[in-house]
C-alpha cells in the first residue's frame, strides 16, 4: 500500500514520516503490504533484516515489536521493546510496547505505570496540537491491548480506567469503546467493584486545598502517578480526609495497585461521620481488592484426588472380582451410577475407567443425602494395575474415604499434590452443594395448575441447600474475613463490615428471591439487624447499586423504575431487577412494552412451572396488544410442559409450532434446544419419514425430567439455564 508521507511517523517520534524516516517509505510501504496479506512471518524477516542494517530507528523499533507480539515471540519483543525504550526514554510508543510486554508477563502494576507514562509522554509532544493528538491515536491500540490483558487478570480498576481515558479523550470509535466495555464487564467483576467510584472534590477552606487541587488536577489531566504522589503527601497534613483517601483508593485501582487501594478504602470505611451502608461497601471495595491482589489467599476448599490399589488375581479371576465389587457399589445405597464421556479421555490419550460412581452421605434425617465425590473405577490395564480413583473437595473426599476403603478393602494412599488442581472459596462450596434426587417409582401425572413433581424435587433441592448453608456459614473460616469464621469476626467493628459486605452483596446478587432469604437468615443467626428501606425519588443518581434491592420501589416514578431494570440486569444486581420488574408489572401506568420486559424478567426468575406458565399466559396477552410473534413464547411453554411431564399439552404446542412457526428459523433453532434439553434426539427425529410434530410427540418422556446433578440451586445462583437461554451478565460502565 501507499504510505501518506504527511501521517505520523508509526515509531512515535511526533513527527511526520517525510521529516523524520523518508528514506525508509518503501521499505515502510512493502512491511504494510505483507501485514495486510497476513504475512506475518515474511514481514517479521523483513524487519529484523532492516533493523540490522538501519539500527536504532524508532518506526523500525515499533513495527519489529508489534509484530513479534503478533507472533507470540514474547522474549524477543521484550528484548527488542527494552532496547527501544533504552535509546528513547521519552518516546511514547515505546513506552506504551513496553507496558504491553510487561502485562503479557503479567506484570500489571509496571504495565500500568509505564502505560501512565506514555500517555504523559504523549500528550507532552511538541510542535502543534495537532502532533500531540497524532501521538496519543497511536496509544489507542496499545490501550486496547491492555484493556483485554486487564480483564482476563482480574484488575478491574486498570481496565475500566483506560475505557474511561479513551472516552474522555474522545480516541478510537465509539463501536471499539463498546467493544472495549464489553469485554470489561463481561470479565467476571466482583459486585463491590461494580459501583463507580469519581474523583472527590474537597470543599472547606482548608491549608493544604491548593495541594489536594494540583492533585487533582494532575488526575483529571491523566497523570495519574503524579496525582497518587500528591495525594500520598497529603496524608500527614489533611488527616481523616475522606476525599484524599478516596482517590487515592480509585488511583490506586486504575494504576493496578489492588493491596495499596484496599488499605485506602479501609481507612476510609474508619472514618467518623461515614453512614453504615457507606462504611460496608468501602469494605466490600477492599475486600474485592484483597481478593485481586491474592486470588488464592487461604483458607481455600481445594480440589484432590487420590488413589487406592485393588489386591486381584490375574487373568479371568481378576476381571470377576472387579465385576463383583461394581455389583457391591451398584446396590450400595450411598452410590449410584455417573455417565461419563469415554470419547473425551482416549481423546486425551487416556485410558478411561471401567465405570464412575457418585458418592452420597449415608440416609437420615429430613435432608436428602449430600453429593460427596466420584468414585472412578479402573480395570488392569497394560501399564497401570486396577485402582479405585476418588475425586472432590477435600472435605467431601476426606467424608467419602471411610465409606469406599470400607466397601472395596482398599486403602487410599494420600492424595497426590498436584499442580493446577482447582480450589474454590469456603462460600462457594457451600452455595454449590448437591444433593440426591427421590424420585417416586411411578410418577403421577402433573394437575393442571398444581406442582409438578419436577417442582418438588427442585424445592426439595432449595430447601436442603439453604438449610446447610444457613446452618454452616456463620461458622466457616473465609478468607475475606481473613481468616476467621463470620460468628468470630463480629467480635470487633473491622470484622463486623466485613461480614456485613458479604451479606449485603450476598442478598443483592442473588438471582432468585429464596437465595436471598437464604443470605437474610443468616443475618439474623449471626444476630444482625437487617438493613431499612432506602427512599429516593432519583435513585440512578443518588443511590449506589448496592443498595437498590432495598429500595422503596412504590414511590418511584416509571421512568426510574425503567432504569433500576434494565441498569440492575447488566450490572448483575439481581434482587433489585426482580423487584423492579414486580413493580412495573404492577404499575396501571406501564406500557405493554414495559410490561413485556419486566414479565419477562419474572418468567425467568419464577420459582414454580405453576408460576412462569401463569406470566407466559399474561405475555400472550401483551403479545397481542404488541402485534409481536407468540413463536418464543410457544417454546418457552414447550420447555416447561416438558419439565412437567404434560403430554397433552406437549402434543397440542408442537402441532402448533409447526401449523403456525414452521418456517421462522429462530423458533426452529430454539425448538431444536429444547428438544435437545429434554434428551430428543433430534437429528434421529428429523430423519424418520414423515417425521413432525407426531413424531417428536411419541419421543416424549412420560414423566416430568429431574435435574441432573451439577445443575442445582445456588444461593446466588438460579435454576440451571436452560441452553441458550441465560442473559449474560454484563457490567456497563456508566
Amino acid at each position: 500500500m501507499t504510505i501518506d508521507t504527511y501521517a505520523p511517523c508509526p515509531g512515535g517520534t511526533g513527527k511526520k514520516i517525510k521529516f523524520c524516516c523518508a528514506d525508509l517509505v518503501g521499505d515502510l510501504e512493502q512491511l504494510d503490504t505483507l501485514v495486510e496479506g497476513d504475512q506475518l512471518s515474511a514481514a517479521l524477516d523483513q524487519v529484523k533484516r532492516l533493523d540490522e542494517r538501519h539500527p536504532g530507528r524508532p518506526c523500525l523499533l515499533a513495527t519489529r515489536v508489534k509484530l513479534e507480539l503478533a507472533a507470540k515471540q514474547f522474549g524477543e519483543a521484550t528484548a527488542t521493546g527494552r532496547r527501544f525504550l533504552e535509546a528513547f526514554p521519552d518516546n511514547a510508543v515505546a513506552l506504551g510496547q513496553a507496558a504491553v510486554t510487561e502485562a503479557v508477563a503479567g506484570r500489571m502494576q509496571e504495565a500500568a505505570a509505564l502505560f501512565d507514562k506514555a500517555r504523559e509522554a504523549a500528550a507532552a509532544v511538541g510542535g502543534a496540537e495537532a502532533s500531540a493528538r497524532d501521538a496519543l491515536q497511536h496509544l489507542v491500540r496499545i490501550a486496547a491491548t491492555l484493556v483485554q490483558a486487564a480483564a482476563q487478570t482480574g484488575q478491574t480498576g486498570f481496565a475500566q480506567g483506560l475505557v474511561d481515558w479513551l472516552v474522555d479523550s474522545s480516541l478510537g470509535t465509539p463501536e471499539d469503546v463498546r467493544l472495549l466495555a464489553a469485554i470489561v464487564g463481561s470479565s467476571g467483576v466482583p459486585p463491590a467493584l461494580r459501583t463507580r467510584v469519581p474523583l472527590e472534590e474537597v470543599a472547606g477552606d482548608h491549608p493544604w486545598r491548593p495541594d489536594f487541587d494540583v492533585a487533582l488536577g494532575h488526575a483529571r489531566a491523566w497523570r495519574l502517578a503524579r496525582a497518587l504522589t500528591a495525594f500520598r503527601g497529603l496524608k500527614g497534613v489533611a488527616g481523616e480526609s475522606r476525599e484524599v483517601f478516596t482517590n487515592i483508593g480509585v488511583l490506586c485501582e486504575m494504576l493496578a495497585r489492588p493491596v495499596e487501594a484496599s488499605e485506602a478504602w479501609l481507612a476510609v470505611s474508619r472514618m467518623r461521620g461515614l453512614d453504615r451502608d457507606e462504611a460496608i461497601e468501602a469494605t466490600g471495595r477492599a475486600i474485592a481488592l484483597e481478593t485481586e491482589a491474592d486470588p488464592d489467599r487461604s483458607p481455600q476448599v481445594r480440589f484432590t484426588s487420590m488413589a487406592a490399589p485393588l489386591t486381584l488375581p490375574a487373568g479371568e479371576e481378576g476381571a470377576t472380582a472387579i465385576e463383583l465389587l461394581e455389583d457391591k457399589i451398584r446396590h450400595d445405597p450411598r452410590h449410584e451410577p455417573a455417565a461419563f464421556d469415554r470419547s473425551a479421555w482416549v481423546a486425551r490419550g487416556a485410558a478411561p475407567p471401567r465405570s464412575a460412581w457418585r458418592v452420597y452421605e449415608a440416609e437420615g434425617g429430613a435432608t436428602p443425602p449430600r453429593l460427596l465425590a466420584t468414585l472412578l473405577v479402573f480395570g488392569r490395564q497394560t501399564d497401570r494395575e486396577p485402582e479405585l480413583v476418588l475425586q472432590g473437595f477435600e472435605p467431601d473426599v476426606a467424608a467419602a474415604r471411610p465409606t469406599i476403603e470400607s466397601l472395596a478393602g482398599c486403602a487410599f494412599a494420600a492424595p497426590a499434590a498436584l499442580a493446577g488442581m482447582p480450589a474454590t472459596t469456603p462460600t462457594s462450596w457451600l452455595l454449590n452443594a448437591q444433593f440426591r434426587t427421590s424420585l417416586p417409582a411411578t410418577p403421577t401425572p402433573a394437575v393442571a395448575g398444581q406442582p409438578a413433581l419436577v417442582d418438588t424435587v427442585m424445592d426439595e433441592q432449595r430447601k436442603a441447600l439453604s438449610s446447610r448453608f444457613i446452618a454452616a456459614w456463620p461458622d466457616a473460616e473465609l478468607p475475606e474475613l481473613l481468616g476467621k469464621t463470620p460468628r468470630q469476626a463480629l467480635a470487633d467493628a473491622d470484622g463486623a463490615r466485613r461480614v456485613e459486605a458479604l451479606l449485603t452483596e450476598g442478598e443483592a446478587t442473588s438471582r432468585r428471591r429464596d437465595a436471598a432469604d437464604a443470605w437474610a437468615a443468616v443475618r439474623a443467626r449471626l444476630g444482625l439487624p437487617a438493613p431499612g428501606p432506602v427512599a429516593s425519588p432519583r435513585p440512578l443518581d443518588e443511590v449506589p447499586p448496592l443498595r437498590w434491592h432495598r429500595l422503596d420501589v412504590v414511590r418511584l416514578d416509571l421512568d426510574q423504575l425503567r432504569g433500576v431494570l434494565v441498569t440492575a440486569i447488566d450490572a448483575g444486581f439481581e434482587r433489585a431487577a426482580e423487584r423492579a420488574a414486580e413493580a412495573i408489572a404492577a404499575r396501571p401506568d406501564a406500557t405493554p412494552a414495559d410490561r413485556w420486559e419486566a414479565l419477562g424478567v419474572l418468567e425467568d426468575r419464577a420459582e414454580t412451572t405453576v408460576r412462569k406458565l401463569e406470566i407466559l399466559g399474561q405475555l400472550r396477552g401483551i403479545a397481542k396488544d404488541l402485534k409481536a410473534g407468540t413463536g418464543t413464547l410457544d417454546v418457552a411453554e414447550l420447555r416447561i410442559r416438558l419439565q412437567r411431564g404434560d403430554q397433552v399439552e406437549i402434543a397440542r404446542l408442537l402441532e402448533r409450532i409447526q401449523r403456525e412457526h414452521g418456517r421462522d428459523p429462530r423458533v426452529l433453532q430454539a425448538l431444536a434446544e429444547v428438544l435437545m434439553e429434554a434428551g430428543i434426539d433430534v437429528n434421529a427425529l428429523a430423519g424418520r419419514p414423515g417425521a413432525g410434530a407426531g413424531g417428536a410427540t411419541a419421543a416424549m418422556p412420560g414423566a416430568a425430567t429431574a435435574p441432573e446433578a451439577g445443575k442445582l440451586w445456588t444461593p446466588g445462583g438460579g435454576e440451571p439455564p436452560a441452553a441458550g437461554g441465560e442473559k449474560k451478565v454484563i457490567w456497563t460502565p456508566g
